[in-house]
């Protein structure tokens, strides 16, 4: 039986409807007829590189927001506020004391040496009176290797002896 016989044998046992009413091709099967759809215009997004900008782990990316490195001269104690602020804003700020009283160096060191520990930042000494405090985005480098906790001798290596004949000893 084909699929016209099934068709119209399940036609009359719903409820009749004569043999005219289906009809079908030779193939086997029914084919859908389809409505054109309009053909919609994508637009792509404003921000399209920024939203893969993640998915290159290990390639240098395009920050959009630049990194702003704050300078103080500080004059009076007030001034460790500003410090303080900038280091809660997470910005890395070099604090210039050439020109601040000895006291008052002292007192703004202690006061941002505390600003710094409370958001897990470093301070660091790059000049004769001038200091780097950096919060925990920022990393700071000596600009030189870190050799402790290394032996002072450089490790060595052998390479095994070349024959000419093809061979090697170890």
């Amino acid at each position: 039986m084909g699929l016209k016989g099934l068709l119209n044998r399940t036609a009359n046992l719903l409820g009749g409807g004569s043999q005219d009413e289906f009809e079908t091709d030779d193939y086997g099967y029914e084919t859908d007829e389809y409505e054109a759809e309009e053909e919609r215009q994508v637009q792509p997004r404003r921000n399209s590189l920024a939203a893969h900008a993640g998915n290159n782990a290990g390639y240098p990316t395009r920050q959009e927001k630049k990194l702003q490195m704050m300078i103080v001269e500080p004059e009076s104690f007030s001034d460790a506020k500003t410090i303080a602020d900038y280091l809660r804003q997470r910005k890395p700020v070099v604090i210039n004391f050439e020109a601040t009283d000895s006291e008052v160096t002292k007192r703004v060191i202690d006061f941002v040496s505390g600003a710094t520990y409370a958001v897990d930042g470093r301070i660091q000494r790059v000049g004769k009176d001038i200091f780097l405090c950096a919060p925990d985005n920022i990393l700071i480098d000596k600009g030189k290797p870190d050799y402790s906790g290394f032996s002072a001798t450089p490790p060595s290596f052998s390479m095994p002896a070349d024959n000419h004949d093809g061979s090697s000893q170890t």
